[in-house]
């Protein structure tokens, strides 16, 4: 298998709208889109908005047959304790034009570079873009709301704390509320792999395992927004989408979370768009098709148009290489994937704090140049911007930076200590999915 196959020798998508493919007028909405963040970025805020009271640590609730078993219900609406707990709560729910300019705009330039991480910086513009259909304000909209979004429910935190952190700070704030994250992320519910025939990486979803009463429904949100960011380190130009499998073997109603479903929707089509390359929906038993018809009102036609049903193996290989296949989902237990057959001891926490270590200081420095040099293209006609590769360089730099800076940046998890995804000690970014042909790739300079 030779999953880089479907990638332009160059790195360089042959999409258009795609980095490297833009004609004059999407240039042009570029170059806007940037303008009006780096004066976003200059607001002050407002100095009167603050965080609501820190909620009291509670006992979590127990279920009659063990603490996972399904058993007594929790509560329909339940107080979230880790979401929201540092951000004024007007941030969200007041409409975008009144809560925006409440937030500061170091704050929403902190989460943007953050969402960016290693990622091509006009290439996370422009999914914005192109999901608006190049509609400049409409996608300007999306984008702050999506900064917005990411500063109440905390992701750049849960980064930085890694799944360890994460576990103990949910536990500062419920007692049985960590133990219900790291349970699930160990549960076999998710694993990660690929690739895809597109060379995208996959998030495999064992569906048969989740029952909505297990967890609280904060825990699937953090378990949902924590894998997403995660696996966003794969990220490598041209290949700046993912590809999930839902195996539904086994599925029964009791397995129906439509809570979890919404949620992952709202993130596929408002917070990460074009980053779903396409969903496979596998062995679908027939009682399916009633929540199918309940689910499909849900879906925004663009990503509709991206799932695909497939009712064998046979099906399911046309889109995914054997090799790359879980056992739970090939039926082979001898083949395993990397995720599925390497154990590792939990990894250490990390922390809130903010670093100040000579990588993230570079690392600072590299944006505040990207910026400048940025600052300074948007003032520049197409004819004089015809060159990209100077600008290509600027975020390669930026690029590698940020590689050089991920540890003190990212609280360490699993797959990095399986090797699947990591930085190495001469600070290369390695992915090895560890399937049969698949070689180690490093994806350091590619943007």
């Amino acid at each position: 298998m030779a999953p880089a196959a479907a990638a332009p020798a160059n790195g360089v998508s042959s999409l258009a709208g795609h980095v490297g493919h833009l004609d004059d007028k999407q240039a042009d909405m570029l170059k806007k889109i940037w303008i009006k963040l780096f004066e976003l970025f200059k607001q002050p805020g407002d100095p009167n908005s603050k965080p609501a009271p820190k909620k009291p640590v509670e006992e979590a609730p127990k279920k009659s047959g063990g603490f996972f078993s399904r058993g007594k219900k929790e509560p329909e609406t339940q107080q979230e304790f880790f979401i929201g707990a540092t951000t004024d709560p007007q941030w969200l729910s007041l409409p975008l034009e009144k809560a925006i300019p409440l937030i500061p705009g170091t704050e929403l330039r902190r989460t943007f570079w953050n969402m960016v991480a290693t990622d091509n910086p006009d290439a996370v513009c422009l999914r914005f873009l192109r999901a608006r259909k190049w509609d400049l304000d409409a996608a300007y909209n999306m984008l702050i709301n999506t900064l917005r979004w990411r500063l109440v429910m905390r992701v750049d935190d849960l980064i930085a704390l890694g799944e360890t952190g994460i576990r103990e700070e949910l536990e500062s704030h419920k007692k049985g509320l960590g133990e219900q994250f790291t349970w699930n992320l160990n549960s076999g519910k998710a694993c990660l792999g690929g690739p895809d025939k597109q060379g995208r990486g996959i998030c495999f979803i064992n569906v048969r395992f989740h029952h909505k009463e297990d967890q609280a429904p904060e825990v699937i949100k953090l378990l949902t927004m924590y894998v997403m960011e995660s696996s966003r380190l794969v990220v490598n130009q041209p290949i700046e989408a993912s590809c999930i499998v839902f195996n539904m073997e086994g599925f029964t109603l009791s397995n129906m979370d439509f809570d979890f479903v919404k949620f992952l929707l709202s993130c596929l089509e408002a917070y990460y768009p074009e980053t779903l390359g396409q969903c496979l929906i596998h062995k679908a038993p027939w009682v399916f098709s009633t929540v199918w018809n309940l689910i499909t009102p849900l879906l925004d036609p663009v990503v509709a148009t991206k799932i695909q049903f497939t009712k064998s193996l046979n099906d399911l290989t046309q889109y995914v290489d054997p090799s790359a296949l879980p056992s739970f989902i090939s039926g082979d237990a001898n083949k395993k994937t990397k995720d599925e057959l390497i154990k590792v001891d939990p990894p250490k926490a990390g922390t809130l704090e903010k670093p100040t270590t000579a990588a993230v200081q570079d690392y600072e420095d590299a944006i505040k140049e990207f910026s400048y040099e940025t600052s300074e293209w948007v003032k520049k006609t197409n004819a004089e911007t015809k060159d990209e590769e100077p600008r290509r360089e600027h975020a390669r730099q930026l690029r590698q930076a940020r590689i050089k800076a991920e540890k003190d940046i990212r609280g360490p998890n699993q797959w990095g200590a399986k090797g699947m995804f990591q930085v190495t000690e001469d600070n290369r970014l390695i992915i090895d999915f560890g399937s049969d042909g698949w070689e180690p790739k490093d994806i350091t300079n590619t943007v």
